[in-house]
């Protein structure tokens, strides 16, 4: 024994006596080896802290201190040994010293009832500081995050992973220091409708990020803070991957999985094809500061940032000028489409912002599609003549074959290009041109006996594949029911097109007169006010004789031969008629081909030898016919006058077999296109947290060089800027701010943006005119503060025990 160690005998005889010896020991302690040690290291260091408190110690008399140290060193011996003998003994002076604390010292020891409240309270603080600080566990409640997360599922939160947060508060501390949120990791938070609820989604959009969304949520693209493009997000089909149902792990029908990839980040998603809609519609949203856009993995069945709503009354900026409004103040006549919000979702609003665009409808040259037919047993030209005619006029000056249209086919199979081939080879002889607005194509049908002309605006026919697929679906639709008119050869296109006037009453419009044999004799045709451009007939005429519009015919392969250009001959205006005359040598006698212009009139005149003994007798003749245009002009029934028996010489009439009905037709869909430079935005504050005339200063603000506009209201700004003409103005009386731009399409003046701005400001002084009541108003954005860590592992149940979450 040390020198230091005080012997039992050195006692006063009286505590030996007093204190209780343990009996003698038994074969095998009474409590297991390790909670021996446990018990006696804590009466030791109990027995410590009370001698070692003098105020405690000189109330223990000092024979009892030292048998206190006398046991104190006898357990630090025992402790140090270890061995089976060593614990029995090691027991034995553990409760000896509990005997001696508790005769002698109580007044030191704790209480059971303030170590209870020290326990608790340390537990307390201790789960307080876990779950604040580290990790805290979680139940899934739905199906909302399936495939990744199933109902039922037990996870850990990381709530270390993205700084401290303070208990109780949405402060975060050091959030610098640690992880930052990434797009596409999974996040606990306080749901931001009702705080006192917890979600769980996974991340999308964070801060300045830019997320379009269709109806149907299968289409994502973002546009990242800082970048200027749109991306679609990467979605890869999981063929073998079985949708579970939300509450079993049987497989269910009509879903889909997908493998989703954003950033860094790759993870399964779903789709239920049952719930699918029908929506093509892109909803835009804009991710403000500090807040998270979030969606859930069982995308089209999930309550996550897409569907939050709540229900307020709110201002609406369509309540101030209406399309109406716009059609009587702008004289604009076509189609007027309403924006309302734009369809962005920026912030969490509260209704008290709103905003409303107007886009007009303007022409659109490049849009334009129209389509013209002449059929069989027409104008009584020759087709061939009609269509090269058609395409001079057109600019369609290249002949081409029908394979070299779909050198440009994208998306099409051998078996569908074959098909496509084997209608275009009926077509016949094929013209194309194009310039920088259009394309331009004419064709025969197969029997060459029909004719078409179809225009293309470039915007609508992008590529000459375009323009390739549309005429088989005219030369089909066509060989399908000969009796179509344009309009329904073309019934696959949208819109509202436009007919020109086409088949009329033939008599009306078209007329063959003959006498005699043919060749001999004599023939006219005559149209009157034809629907059909006047230029193409009188060049179609001529191309039936061998003479076409300059350098267009050089390769004509009609059996006429080719007449030299100075045989032709312009009579021009007489003082009988306004017609031009144009006569040229046939090979059995002369053809006069007349055209007035002025009461669109055109007469093809053909005269042999028995009735026009020289070139002096025909152009009498045409004379005679075109002298009479103006009375058929006015009345179609003089049309049989143009050319009577007696002026053919009497020769013998031959009835002519012409088209009972008017052969030609046309559909134009008109190009109209909505765009930003025939809009107007209004945007409106009601009730500016900052107060009217600072809410009034903010918006003059964003004006660029404004000017004070006291003709609308003393407090009233205009500038003349990139969106067009701008008001900015406040209204007292309701306490609202209005910003008015209105670009030059559809306000051609300033004027007229200050006549809708008054209207506006007008409308604006009556509440029923604008504010909704229970209006439901779009909140998806999850403040930065509600977050509370990020979801790590499912520890529960066993058959995904310690999975982690992608």
């Amino acid at each position: 024994m040390a020198a230091d160690e005080p012997s039992p005998d050195d006692a006063p005889r009286s505590a030996r006596v007093n204190i209780k010896r343990p009996k003698p020991e038994p074969r095998r302690p009474t409590r297991s080896a390790s909670y021996i040690r446990s018990a006696s290291k804590s009466l030791r260091r109990e027995a410590e802290k009370i001698l070692g408190k003098p105020r405690l110690r000189d109330r223990i008399p000092e024979r009892i201190v030292k048998q206190i140290v006398y046991t104190v060193g006898e357990i630090d011996r025992l402790l140090a040994a270890g061995g089976e003998a060593d614990i029995l003994a090691l027991e034995r002076e553990a409760e000896a010293l509990d005997d001696i604390l508790h005769v002698h010292a109580s007044f030191g020891r704790k209480s059971t009832l303030r170590e209870t409240l020290e326990n608790v309270g340390v537990a307390i603080i201790v789960a307080l500081g876990v779950r604040s600080c580290l990790y805290e566990p979680f139940k899934i409640p739905s199906g909302s995050m399936m495939p990744t997360l199933r109902a039922g599922d037990h996870i850990f939160v990381n709530k270390f992973a993205y700084g401290v947060q303070i208990p109780l508060t949405t402060t975060v501390i050091g959030a610098g220091w640690f992880d930052d949120i990434e797009r596409g990791e999974v996040i606990v938070f306080r749901y931001p409708l009702n705080e006192s609820d917890d979600f769980i989604k996974r991340v999308i959009g964070l801060p300045g990020d830019t997320l379009r969304v269709n109806g149907d949520r299968r289409r994502m693209e973002i546009m990242r803070a800082g970048e200027d493009h749109f991306e679609v997000i990467e979605r890869e089909r999981l063929a073998d991957e079985k949708c579970l149902a939300e509450t079993s792990t049987e497989p269910i029908e009509n879903c889909t999985v997908y493998l989703e990839t954003i950033g860094e980040n790759s993870y399964q998603v779903r789709y239920r094809d049952d719930l699918r809609t029908s929506d093509p519609s892109m909803r835009t949203f804009v991710v403000p500061a500090d807040h998270l856009l979030v969606m859930g993995d069982n995308r089209n069945a999930s309550h996550d940032s897409l569907a939050w709503q709540v229900t307020e009354d709110a201002v609406s900026a369509a309540g101030l000028l209406s399309r109406i409004d716009l059609h009587d103040l702008t004289g604009n006549e076509g189609r007027i489409e309403v924006r309302e919000g734009l369809g962005d979702t920026t912030e969490n609003d509260d209704g008290r912002l709103d905003r409303v665009r107007y886009i007009a409808e303007r022409p659109s040259p490049s849009h334009e599609l129209e389509l013209e037919v002449w059929r069989p047993g027409g104008p009584g030209l020759d087709p061939r003549a009609l269509a090269e005619s058609m395409a001079a006029a057109a600019g369609a000056t290249e002949l081409i074959g029908f394979d070299l249209l779909l050198d440009d086919v994208m998306g099409v199979g051998p078996r569908e290009r074959a098909r496509l081939i084997g209608v275009g080879e009926q077509v016949g002889e094929l013209y194309r041109g194009e310039d920088p607005v259009a394309r331009e194509l004419v064709f025969h049908s197969p029997d060459e006996q029909l004719v078409f002309r179809m225009h293309c605006g470039r915007s609508r026919c992008t590529r000459w594949a375009d323009m390739a697929t549309r005429l088989v679906r005219v030369v089909e639709s066509w060989q399908a029911n000969p009796d179509y008119d344009a309009r329904e050869l073309l019934i696959r296109e949208t819109g509202n097109p436009r007919s020109l006037p086409g088949r009329a009453k033939v008599h009306e419009r078209f007329i063959e007169r003959r006498f005699g044999s043919l060749g001999s004799g004599v023939r006219l045709r005559a149209w009157r006010t034809p629907s059909e451009s006047m230029a193409v007939l009188r060049d179609a005429a001529l191309g039936e004789f061998g003479v076409g519009p300059a350098g267009f015919m050089l390769n004509a392969r009609f059996d006429t031969p080719i007449r030299e250009a100075a045989e032709l001959t312009d009579i021009g205006s007489s003082s009988v008629s306004s017609a031009s005359l144009i006569t040229l040598d046939a090979d059995s006698g002369w053809v006069v081909v007349l055209a007035d212009d002025q009461h669109a009139m055109l007469g093809v005149l053909e005269c042999g030898p028995k009735r026009c003994k020289n070139r002096q007798d025909v152009v009498d003749l045409a004379l005679l016919v075109s002298s009479r245009f103006v009375a058929a002009a006015d009345d179609p029934s003089r049309m049989p006058d143009l050319l009577t028996q007696s002026d053919a010489g009497s020769l013998p009439e031959v009835p002519s077999v012409g088209p009972t009905h008017y052969y030609w037709d046309h559909v134009q869909y008109e190009g109209r296109v909505l765009d930003d430079s025939h809009s107007l935005e209004i945007d409106v504050e009601m009730n500016p947290p900052d107060g009217l005339a600072a809410g009034l200063e903010r918006a003059k603000q964003a004006l660029y060089e404004p000017i004070a506009a006291t003709e609308l209201a003393d407090d009233a700004w205009y500038a003349a800027g990139a969106s067009g003409h701008q008001f900015v103005f406040a209204v007292p009386e309701t306490n609202l701010v209005i910003t008015l731009s209105c670009r030059p399409g559809l306000c051609a003046s300033e004027a007229v943006a200050l006549t809708l701005a008054r209207r506006a400001r007008e409308k604006a002084g009556d509440t029923e005119n604008f504010l909704q009541k229970d209006v439901t108003r779009a909140r998806p954005f999850v403040p930065r503060g509600n977050v509370k860590g990020r979801a790590e592992v499912i520890w529960w149940p066993t058959s995904r025990f310690w999975r982690r979450i992608e």
